[in-house]
């Protein structure tokens, strides 16, 4: 009689150790499916979020020909939506200058000869940093270019980035320019792809005056062409500064 009263009782507390398995597992179970549910309603938002921040980018570029006046206003009331389009432009600028530069390199090393080792390692340095300054080069034009606006908007200043932005948002047709630049790798190209860059500086510089009137917020017209030749009066004159050193931008 003990000896059933025992045999129950050990099989009565192996059924509880193996219903507490059980309960141990599905509470893993359903801890397990719930960090997958979090994991993909926090991944859901990101992609969406992406979606929607390239569906904003293509909208600008594709609106910014049409309206371009009107993607500026909106690009100074509201800054920080259009940061990373202006961070791409700018990224995009600095590579198509740094290819620019080392295929002309490329190019005149292909057709010269030194006759010495010091003439050799003098022209690499120079080229070197020929290199350096073209990669500069966009951020000089863009900054010089805010801090004169900066600087003259008196009582309407507005947040330096802000005019930042929409200055690089003004040199696009600079950056197309550059881009097309380095197809031209024969004479006849060569003349293609220069006439189309004097034509992108020209709509650029119509797209600063753009810039200048909506951060001015200014809808006289007389007085932002003022403003504007003011702005690239002083512009162009630091620019004849910098060809006294050599220094060309």
């Amino acid at each position: 009689m003990d000896e059933n009263n025992e045999n129950n009782q050990n099989s009565q507390n192996t059924e509880n150790t193996n219903a507490e398995v059980i309960k141990n597992e599905v509470k893993e179970t359903v801890s397990d499916v719930k960090a997958d549910v979090k994991t993909e309603v926090k991944k859901e938002p990101k992609e969406s979020e992406f979606k929607k921040e390239a569906n904003a980018a293509k909208n600008f570029f594709s609106n910014f020909f049409k309206t371009p006046f009107t993607e500026m206003k909106k690009m100074v009331e509201s800054p920080k939506s259009f940061l990373k389009v202006a961070i791409l432009i700018f990224v995009v600028w600095v590579v198509a200058e740094l290819i620019g530069s080392i295929i002309s390199i490329a190019r005149t090393y292909s057709y010269s000869s030194y006759s010495s080792w010091g003439m050799f390692m003098r022209n690499s340095i120079r080229d070197f940093f020929s290199v350096i300054w073209s990669i500069l080069n966009p951020a000089i034009i863009v900054a010089l270019l805010s801090v004169i606006i900066y600087l003259l908007m008196k009582n309407k200043k507005k947040n330096y980035l802000t005019i930042l932005i929409t200055i690089i948002t003004a040199k696009i047709p600079v950056v197309l320019a550059n881009i097309v630049s380095l197809l031209g790798i024969n004479t006849e190209l060569t003349k293609i792809t220069a006439s189309f860059s004097s034509i992108c500086s020209v709509f650029s510089t119509v797209l600063v005056y753009f810039a200048i009137k909506a951060l001015y917020k200014e809808d006289d017209d007389n007085k932002a062409s003022i403003t504007f030749l003011i702005t690239m009066s002083i512009y162009y004159a630091v620019l004849l500064v910098f060809k006294f050193f050599n220094l060309y931008i």
